[in-house]
């Protein structure tokens, strides 16, 4: 008789946790989906008796879920390549304002849905940054799109990008519920959902924050999260300044 045991503990363990990911990933995608089917069954039966102005709010409303589809995707593509260790960035100079001009623009559409209101807080003297500049969108597309889903209607959002030593420093602040500071040390991590959040009826972006989190340590700086007086939570980043760093490499 031959007896043969097997750990399979570990195997478990890698069907659970794809199990989770899935789970999570049609979460994510089902909202977005929905709404999406709903607009175009819309725009199919009614289209010849709608007004031009229920038009246009279809087809922002479309606009608003392909460009929610889009974020989910590339942040997706993000989490594939870091599993897969072939995550890189290219920084080169970038003009930081320049970048918070694109990400508000991608942004504006849920801006204007959720009724809220960006405000820029910049130095005389914008900085000019070491920066992978459409990966540094990507990161500033996913702090926003959580502020602004967390963020109570018809308040403000502020982008403030201020210079420490060599670093530029953007930070955006909301006023949403807040970050449980026994939670913090794990928000980065990829579908952990905070107890605070689970509760609002706009879904916790799973990835997001992990992956800004991988763009910016990539570029050798750092991510965090503090709370904003007054109520609602600050997220903010730090990239090396352009000057400051090439003068450093020669």
């Amino acid at each position: 008789m031959a007896l043969v045991l097997r750990d399979v503990s570990e195997t478990e363990t890698m069907h659970r946790l794809v199990g989770e990911f899935l789970a999570n990933i049609t979460h994510e995608f089902r909202t977005p989906l929905s709404a999406l089917a709903a607009s175009a069954e819309l725009l199919l039966d009614q289209a010849s008796t709608l007004s031009r102005e229920e038009l246009q709010e279809l087809l922002a409303a479309l606009h608003l879920s392909i460009l929610s589809l889009q974020t989910l995707i590339d942040n997706l593509l993000e989490s594939a390549k870091l599993e897969a260790g072939r995550f890189r960035v290219f920084p080169h100079p970038a003009d930081m304002g320049q970048i918070m001009a694109d990400s508000a623009r991608i942004m504006q559409p849920l801006q204007t849905k959720y009724n809220k209101l960006l405000v820029l807080e910049l130095p005389a003297t914008i900085p000019s940054v070491q920066a992978d500049s459409r990966r540094t969108v990507q990161v500033l597309v996913n702090l926003l799109s959580n502020a602004i889903k967390y963020t109570p209607d018809y308040t403000e959002i502020t982008i403030q990008v201020t210079t420490v030593d060599n670093w530029a420093r953007v930070a955006v602040a909301d006023r949403g519920p807040g970050v449980p500071e026994d939670y913090r040390p794990d928000l980065f991590r990829p579908f952990v959902h905070p107890a605070s959040l689970n509760s609002l009826s706009r879904p916790w972006a799973g990835l997001g924050l992990s992956v800004a989190k991988a763009i910016i340590e990539a570029h050798g700086g750092e991510v965090g999260v503090e709370d904003r007086a007054g109520g609602g939570s600050i997220f903010w980043f730090t990239l090396p300044l352009a000057d400051e760093y090439e003068s450093i490499s020669g």
